[in-house]
């Protein structure tokens, strides 16, 4: 157990360390603080492992079942776990590690978490065949990175067309970004970088681009539908928007983009805050403007451009796989609206962009992600990152994006074939051992 531990706080002490930059930088918080509540933090969530760790412990003990790859299946039912725990925080999954090589192939079928099996199967054979000696360990080794290659050339979906899309990059200074003076400011640095795009089918906003409530911005709102519609365009964008319900963080189609999108799965402590009577006031992180938003309905009649029906995800959505996978039945494209500024110039950009490309992946879509200052990236369908935007700097990215249709295994079945497997086989497992519970019950070694 301690190992896992120790593991555990390696793995997001290093790999989530830009939680420091979002506390210190934009949240008003001193080093001190901000370097404390980050290691807080990942303190806590470390313990996440300790429950795999132990579950562990007891299923590779005794006899008979010890074929099993236990390791692997109960590690692949962690990450689970950690994607709704507590609201759920699917970042670090090990498959996202292989967004681009011999194992994608496993997304379509079974989404990151197939993915993450398969890469730590790899490894528990290579262990095992290392510590035996034993051949055969390394034919079923080779099988499976072959058995990867020939999945990654199916095809599940079929091409359906292509629209030319605009992604507006402004580089808004997040520090000044929603003082009242910078509104005009604000649209201003969007508008501008839309000339010269006639060609452009389809121009997307990144999220909260306009910052202001759209009941207060009903004019400009006004003026842009009308723009893009005169042009036969479609535009996008992100702007926050508030009713008797609370405050919401939401996506609008103008033009001939029709439609509007609230998002459903919010940032703990980011956009809102968890016992709130215990935490407003005590640091100026916790009383951000954002951070009172409301959920939106888990069903939505998705946006909508020509007869097109379009994914829309908002920025921390995109990690969930579950979440995109049932937010459109049957989308021509995936499209996401993010500010990533909050990471700074840390990993934490790359990481997100890596995880579009494995939600790509799985759904058999292009991804087309828009942000404020980064990354700004084409993704094919299979996961490819086709073109980006250079980060920190205002700029325009059009290109030609397909578009399908058609189900991978994923978008029909979810992970869900996969865990219900795990979770029956520990069940079984578990049951095979009731002496080792009773050890672990009483304070003894299994």
């Amino acid at each position: 157990m301690v190992l896992h531990y120790a593991f555990a706080l390696g793995l997001f002490g290093v790999g989530i360390s830009w939680i420091f930059i979002s506390i210190n930088t934009y949240g008003g918080a001193s080093m001190l603080l901000a370097g404390a509540l980050t290691g807080l933090f990942v303190l806590l969530w470390s313990l996440t492992f300790v429950p795999q760790a132990l579950l562990f412990g007891v299923l590779s003990q005794g006899t008979g079942l010890n074929g099993l790859p236990w390791f692997s299946i109960v590690w692949v039912l962690g990450e689970w776990f950690r994607g709704w725990f507590l609201t759920g925080f699917p970042w670090l999954y090990a498959g996202y590690a292989h967004s681009e090589g011999l194992l994608k192939g496993w997304a379509p079928i079974g989404g990151v978490l197939l993915v993450s099996f398969v890469a730590v199967l790899l490894v528990e054979l290579s262990v095992r065949g290392w510590r035996s000696r034993d051949r055969k360990v390394l034919v079923l080794i080779v099988g499976i990175l072959v058995s990867g290659a020939l999945v990654s050339e199916q095809d599940y979906v079929r091409e359906n067309g292509a629209l030319r899309i605009a992604g507006i990059q402004a580089n808004l200074d997040q520090h000044t970004k929603w003082l009242p003076t910078q509104f005009q400011s604000n649209l201003d640095a969007h508008t501008q970088l839309m000339n010269g795009l006639d060609q452009a089918d389809l121009i997307v906003w990144s999220e909260a681009s306009l910052t202001r409530f759209a009941d207060q911005a009903k004019g400009e709102l006004s003026a842009l539908d009308r723009w893009a519609g005169s042009r036969n365009q479609g535009l996008i964008i992100g702007v926050p928007s508030r009713d008797s319900g609370g405050y919401y963080n939401g996506v609008r189609g103008l033009g001939l983009a029709e439609g509007e999108y609230l998002k459903r799965h919010l940032v703990p402590f980011g956009e809102f805050v968890p016992f709130a009577p215990l935490l407003r006031g005590v640091i100026a992180f916790f009383d951000l403007p954002m951070s009172r938003n409301q959920s939106g309905p888990m069903d939505q009649i998705p946006i909508t451009f020509l007869d097109h029906a379009l994914s829309v995800s908002i920025c921390y959505e995109v990690v969930n796989a579950e979440l995109i996978r049932r937010t459109v039945a049957d989308p021509a494209l995936l499209l996401t609206l993010s500010n990533d500024t909050w990471f700074g110039r840390s990993m934490g950009p790359e990481q997100h962009l890596e995880i579009a490309q494995m939600r790509a992946l799985e759904m058999g879509r292009s991804m087309f992600r828009v942000t404020n200052n980064g990354v700004t990236a084409l993704i094919s369908n299979r996961g490819e990152v086709l073109a980006r935007l250079p980060s920190d700097a205002p700029g325009v990215l059009m290109e030609t994006v397909k578009l399908y249709e058609g189900k991978t295994p994923f978008a029909r079945w979810g992970h869900w074939p996969l865990i219900t497997a795990c979770l029956l086989l520990v069940g079984f497992g578990l049951i095979k051992r009731p002496q080792i519970w009773s050890r672990v019950s009483r304070g003894r070694r299994p």
